[in-house]
Order: C-alpha cells, then sequence, then structure tokens
C-alpha cells in the first residue's frame, strides 16, 4: 500500500513538470490513482479539512506559481534518492531549501495526509490487497528477517500473540518513519522508510528527532535499520563492584569515527545508554532476578551459563535477551570475589536474623 501511494506521489511530480492543468491524468492509473482523485471535500459533505485530491491540487498550484525549475528540481529530487540506504550512506539534509514556504508546507501536508489518512481509505485498501499495511508489518516481524523484538533498542516485542487471535488482529506497535515527515516529506509513504517500533523507542524516545542533525544543528550519521546492526558493536562495563551498588555501563567497543558517530546517534535518538543502565541500576537485584543463586558456587555457574551467546532467532524472539546475555558476559569476565563475599555475608545476615526471630529471642 505504502509503496503504490509512492509512486502515485512519484508520478504526479513528474506530469506536474510538463503540465499546467490539474486532471485526473497526473495520477496513476489504476484504483489507487483513482482513489486519490475521489477523495475530495466535493465529494463529501462533512469533510472539515482538504482531503487527498485537495492536497494534491494546493500542491499542484503552488509549485505551478514557483515556476517549472523548482517543479524540475522537487520531481529530480525525489527520484534521484529512492533508494534509502544509499540516501543514508550520504544524506541530504536540506532537502527543499530552494522552496518557498508555501510550496514545502503543501508538499508537507500532502505527504502527511497520504500516510495518515488516504493509506486507510477502504478504495486504497481494497486496491492494495496483499501489499497492506498489515502485510507490511507481518513481513518485517517474520523470524528470518527481524523477529518480534524491537529492532532499535532489543527491549519489548512488537506484537501481543493471544490465543485464537488471526494475523493481523494482535496488538501490535507502531510503525516509525526513520526520516520524520516534516523535515523527509517526500519519504512519508516509502516503504523502507517505514519501520515497527516499540512504543517506547517510537512515542517516548525518537518522536520527531532528525536522524541526520544533532540537537545543536551539526550533522551526523546513522544506521540504515535494514542492513546496519549496533549488537556487535557494544559493550557492558561493571565498575567498583565492592561498591555497595556497582555501576554498570553501557560502552562502544570500536575506534571507528563514521561507526562511533552513528552510535551516538543511535543512543541519543532512543536514549539506550539511559535506558541499559537504568534497567541494570541494581546487580543485587539483577542477580536475585534472573539466577536466584543457592551459593557462591551455584552463583559462578550460573553467570557462565547466562554468559553463552544467545542463538539469533533468541534474540530475534526475547526482550532484553540480547542486553542480559552482555551483562553476565561482562560478569564473567571479571573478579567476582568483591561481589559475592557482600553477597554472601547479606545472605547470611539474612538468615541469621530470620533465625533470632524463630527463636523468640
Amino acid at each position: 500500500m505504502s509503496r503504490l501511494l509512492h509512486q502515485v506521489l512519484l508520478q504526479f511530480l513528474e506530469q506536474s513538470v510538463t503540465t499546467n492543468v490539474f486532471s485526473r491524468e497526473i495520477f496513476t492509473p489504476g484504483a489507487i490513482g483513482q482513489a486519490c482523485w475521489g477523495n475530495a471535500k466535493e465529494n463529501f459533505a462533512r469533510a472539515k479539512a482538504p482531503l487527498t485530491r485537495d492536497r494534491f491540487e494546493i500542491l499542484f498550484t503552488a509549485l505551478n506559481d514557483a515556476g517549472g525549475s523548482v517543479k524540475q528540481q522537487v520531481y529530480e529530487l525525489m527520484r534521484a534518492n529512492q533508494d534509502l540506504s544509499v540516501f543514508f550512506g550520504s544524506p541530504i539534509r536540506n532537502l527543499f531549501v530552494f522552496m518557498s514556504k508555501t510550496c514545502n508546507e503543501a508538499l508537507i501536508s500532502l505527504c502527511t495526509h497520504l500516510y495518515c489518512s488516504t493509506k486507510d481509505l477502504t478504495d486504497v485498501v481494497r486496491a492494495s490487497s496483499s501489499a497492506d499495511i498489515t502485510a507490511h508489518f507481518n513481513t518485517y516481524r517474520d523470524q528470518a528477517i527481524n523477529g518480534n523484538v524491537c529492532k532499535a533498542c532489543g527491549m519489548q516485542e512488537l506484537e501481543a500473540f493471544r490465543a485464537g487471535i488471526p494475523d493481523g488482529d494482535h496488538w501490535r506497535s507502531d510503525y516509525d518513519h526513520q526520516l520524520c515527515k516534516s523535515k523527509y516529506p517526500i519519504f512519508a509513504v516509502h516503504p523502507d522508510n517505514l519501520i515497527p517500533l516499540c512504543d517506547v523507542c517510537n512515542q517516548d524516545a525518537k518522536k520527531a528527532k532528525d536522524l541526520f542533525r544533532h540537537k545543536d544543528g551539526t550533522d551526523r550519521l546513522a544506521f540504515y535499520p535494514y542492513n546496519e546492526e549496533a549488537k556487535d558493536l557494544i559493550d557492558i562495563k561493571i565498575d567498583n563492584l565492592s561498591d555497595p551498588e556497582p555501576t554498570i555501563k553501557v560502552d562502544w567497543n570500536t575506534e571507528d569515527d563514521e561507526l562511533l558517530d552513528k552510535l551516538e546517534t543511535w543512543d541519543e535518538v532512543y536514549e539506550i545508554r539511559r535506558r541499559v543502565e537504568g534497567k541494570f541500576r541494581s546487580l543485587e537485584a539483577i542477580i536475585e532476578d534472573e539466577i536466584n543463586p543457592k551459593g557462591a558456587a551455584h552463583l559462578r555457574g550460573r553467570i557462565g551459563d547466562e554468559a553463552r551467546p544467545r542463538s539469533p532467532d533468541t534474540l530475534k524472539r526475547k526482550e532484553w535477551a540480547f542486553w542480559y546475555q552482555k551483562l553476565f558476559s561482562a560478569l564473567e569476565q571479571i573478579d567476582m570475589g568483591p561481589f559475592i563475599a557482600k553477597w554472601e555475608f547479606v545472605q547470611q545476615q539474612g538468615a541469621d536474623g530470620g533465625e533470632y526471630i524463630r527463636s523468640g529471642s
């Protein structure tokens, strides 16, 4: 569905270069183009805001007023940037600096409407059949591709399965536009720009952050989520093991400047360090919850068990599996003696206190 709407937009921009007449012919032939053309306020008396055709016409008029060179530039820019893996490698951060405010606002309005409203029109859904948004989500969530764990953080599932519920009707996470609609509108319905993310990553952390600009406006790079990952570039470090609460930190294990830049972007956009370090704020609680050791020997053995690398399928199925394996791998490689001595002391104190209470002394 998103791919078909993307094609409508591309053809509309192409046809707008050579015509000054807004008509059905500048849309793609077939049901999707017809659905866009038919969705206009004149056909729906209750419509309070411009519908799909209206927004296309508003953009068409704005581009005509701007002149042929602007129309040509907009079309050429969209046509030349269909491969998002290439775009992520060499991002164009000011895509429409040459456009007037009126043109830019009209483009953003149309592209946002295509994703937020047009894709849900009955005629669009019917014409898309097997290419609808649910099919796109299920393909992405397939175990052979991404699995059911959020690609950005590895901390939450994308879909909550319920017995007896057909595919497509489970509670699932929302799509995120990796390149936000307000800054990169021509990718609003580009299927490779749509990534299912967990609610925390999408709604709480990322929002409308620009992957290619820091908060201070300086340039940065970002991982292309379909073929790049951070998981092999991450370490967990544990400091002050003899303290009441050891410090657990997320660290990068590369010195490559480009990868470091992408890691910092990933961390800033999704707040990875803060979320992991917040989850791992109490090592004693983690040991109790994940291992529940019977004694020092059992604790050491279980740390070794949990430190073993997890299979790719497990990492795609199980929330937090990646991060816990990293943590226990770090624990396995350091001297746990001070922590175990403290843990045994606390356990003994608890046992002595319980015995004291039972004895009635």
